[in-house]
């Protein structure tokens, strides 16, 4: 072997000693991120994120502290007044309340509350207390219980008006219903449109059937239920022929608040009752959706509300 063929010979020795080594040294890399790509990924969020993680364990794992502060957050979002734990008042004209103190139950009522109020226009609630009342207070409780034989004696919820405030009370130890927060803000509404004279409750009559009254009671003569007692005549729970279906339920037959409470409950809850449906084909509920529609408008619309609101578009859609 000549020198020139060594020096080759020993050079290519030396490139293949590199390239050994280079290949050694990058060989986990590459096969970490050719074959763990979502390791990879999951590594950089879980090094990255560390605040991120610490919220999902405050999430998962609410605190009264943190709830109080979610309460806050939705009060400035919605302007309604939220209130949880030790804030709740526990007496009422109709009805008494027990302590609610479970962050689990709480927080989870009021992620059902941040949805329902959601479907709303914007401010609305400021514009329904506006001229009316100082506030709109929801209260998250539980065990309510009514202060007198003239109503129902325990509710999932009840809404009042008392010292210049709309009082907006939920059982909150089960979980919310998005029918039932509807039920009740309507009623949040009716108690500011009958306040300011806006709901012309003699129309809203003429659309029901001739010579109908009101029972304007919750429970009858004989201290029971009107639910259970009360008469099915004109309802969907009971009528085959839509011409003949004015109301939804015997509850709707008690107060003419009610009927709408429980007209509204029926359309935003989405359910896909049979009953429901039938309701909806009815003529005379569709006129009763109409004129309140339009009530709603001529009292709230303050120039932000979308061109079809979320109840407009789903009496649309129920009637397609």
């Amino acid at each position: 072997m000549n020198r020139q063929s060594f020096n080759k010979l020993h050079m290519a020795a030396i490139q293949a000693f590199l390239r050994t080594a280079l290949l050694s040294f990058l060989l986990p890399g590459l096969l970490l991120c050719s074959c763990s790509p979502q390791a990879e990924k999951g590594n950089m969020v879980s090094a990255a994120g560390q605040g991120r993680t610490s919220d999902r364990i405050s999430a998962a794992a609410p605190t009264i502290e943190s709830v109080h502060r979610t309460a806050q957050e939705l009060s400035d979002k919605y302007k309604i007044r939220i209130l949880c734990g030790s804030d709740v008042p526990l007496s009422y004209a109709d009805y008494t309340a027990g302590p609610l103190e479970d962050p689990v139950r709480i927080d989870a009522a009021l992620q059902e509350l941040d949805s329902t109020l959601s479907i709303y226009p914007p401010e609305f609630f400021a514009t329904v207390k506006e001229g009316y009342c100082d506030s709109i207070t929801i209260c998250l409780a539980k065990d309510l219980y009514a202060a007198s034989d003239a109503f129902i004696e325990s509710a999932n919820a009840f809404t009042t008006v008392e010292d210049g405030t709309i009082w907006l009370v939920l059982n909150a130890d089960s979980p919310l219903r998005r029918g039932t927060l509807i039920h009740e803000l309507t009623h949040v509404t009716d108690y500011r449109l009958l306040g300011m004279n806006q709901m012309k409750e003699t129309e809203w009559n003429l659309l029901n059937p001739p010579s109908f009254s009101y029972y304007n009671a919750y429970l009858d003569d004989t201290g029971t239920d009107l639910r259970i007692s009360g008469s099915r005549e004109y309802t969907a729970l009971a009528e085959e022929e839509a011409d003949r279906i004015w109301f939804f339920d015997p509850y709707s037959k008690t107060f003419a608040m009610e009927d709408r409470a429980r007209l509204m409950e029926t359309l935003l809850q989405d359910s896909g009752d049979s009953a429901a449906k039938k309701c909806f084909s009815s003529p005379h509920i569709q006129a009763k959706f109409r004129f309140y529609f339009y009530t709603l408008r001529q009292a709230f619309e303050n120039g932000r509300w979308p061109e079809e609101t979320v109840w407009e578009a789903a009496l649309h859609e129920a009637l397609q």
